[in-house]
């Protein structure tokens, strides 16, 4: 196999003859032209030649199309994953390409998978990657660019069908992260439920031949079945700290946030945000310009929106209230906030339904799309639906194309 351009020796190119064409070295032409072309073009070009192909291939090539990929573009892109409100069936996952704005109202789709998987949950993405897990405890990880598609394999087996999974990028060891929690067991007590908690670890980035889960040290509280968010080196778990009854015998339940470090693979204990003790069932955790954030819904009408502000030296987060919105249209259950190219400005999706962008400045809202009515989904060869009135979430992602793969490189 041909080693890639940038472990060969370079021939230094010739000096160009009086009014003749100058010969573009290897390292310019690769890593100074066709590194900035889109993914697309690149996958076609890995067809010139061996050499060609083994260097595209690479991480480091990669990492650098990323990089020059973010540092060129103005704008976010944006994924829709809809997924049909059913329990057992599995289905197909549709990956669509959407630029959310008052004047655009069109998905285009950009990958399917070739199998049916079961229900799945929120997705998640980091790097151009998307991960879909299922509810059932299967894992997918996916470059809808590239069409790269794999299934991680089942970790320990969990017995409670709640399973939630933490994905991004570790800085420290430049590798990508999958982490998963699970009960072992529980058991009833007199006034509470004793749970027996793990959670492992998978990695993949770094060359291995093969994916497998690795096991950490245990939380030191259940972690609840909600979607994760991660920020450079950490994930952010929600767990149930303590549960106590309170003089009408209603069980009060006090949450925390577990952050856990991928570098030293620990956990620290941090505290929910004042406007709520627990994570509610109407209230989000995402990430909004790099921090943490807590979409706390107290009525249908409202939402507040919390930043996380870690001071980097004692380990302690403090929480400060970016936002308050009132919502022109009650959401039934929860509001999905998801991060835009503007610091100031965040989308909000109500019920992953109705999408409004918002000004964190002033709180004011603007439709973008109803996108159940109004979201046209453009199909293979030219067919074009709107889901109406069918049970369908939704699910929008920020996204960025990369080259990353997934499992070894070529």
């Amino acid at each position: 196999m041909s080693e890639p351009i940038s472990k060969r020796r370079r021939p230094v190119a010739p000096e160009a003859a009086a009014g003749g064409d100058s010969m573009i070295p290897d390292e310019v032409l690769l890593f100074g032209i066709l590194v900035r072309l889109p993914v697309k073009s690149l996958v076609r070009f890995k067809s010139v030649c061996k050499a060609w192909c083994a260097t595209i291939a690479t991480s480091h090539f990669a990492r650098l199309h990323l990089e020059l990929a973010r540092a060129s573009s103005s704008t976010v892109a944006h994924l829709l994953v809809p997924r049909k409100e059913q329990r057992a069936v599995p289905v197909f996952v549709n990956i669509y390409s959407f630029q959310p704005s008052v004047e655009s109202n069109v998905a285009k789709l950009i990958m399917t998978n070739k199998d049916r998987i079961p229900k799945f949950t929120i997705p998640l993405h980091c790097d151009g990657l998307i991960l879909i897990p299922s509810i059932t405890g299967h894992t997918f990880v996916c470059n809808p660019t590239t069409k790269e598609f794999v299934e991680l394999p089942l970790g320990t087996p969990n017995v409670v069908s709640n399973q939630r999974v933490a994905f991004g990028f570790d800085p420290s060891s430049g590798t990508y992260k999958v982490a998963r929690h699970f009960l072992r067991s529980r058991g009833e007590g007199k006034k509470v439920t004793e749970f027996d908690v793990g959670h492992e670890v998978l990695t993949f980035g770094d060359g291995r031949e093969t994916l497998e889960w690795k096991a950490t040290i245990d939380p030191p509280y259940p972690i609840k079945g909600r979607t994760p968010i991660c920020l450079p080196g950490f994930f952010y778990w929600s767990a149930v700290q303590s549960v106590a009854d309170d003089a009408y015998q209603a069980e009060l339940t006090t949450d925390a946030i577990l952050r856990f470090s991928m570098r030293d693979e620990t956990f620290t204990v941090h505290p929910n945000p004042p406007c709520r003790s627990c994570l509610g069932f109407t209230d989000v955790m995402c990430e909004l310009g790099g921090k943490l954030c807590y979409v706390h819904s107290p009525s249908p009408l409202q939402v507040s929106i919390w930043l996380a502000q870690d001071d980097g030296h004692n380990n302690v987060i403090t929480w400060t209230l970016r936002r308050r919105v009132s919502l022109p249209i009650p959401r039934s259950v929860r509001v999905f906030a998801c991060a835009s190219a503007d610091q100031d400005t965040v989308f909000l999706s109500l019920d992953a339904r109705d999408l409004f962008k918002c000004n964190l400045n002033d709180g004011s809202l603007e439709k973008v799309v109803d996108m159940r009515h109004g979201l046209w989904y453009h199909h293979e060869e030219g067919v074009k639906f709107v889901h109406g009135s069918l049970p369908f979430s939704h699910y929008m992602v920020p996204y960025v194309e990369s080259l990353l793969r997934i499992g070894p490189s070529c």
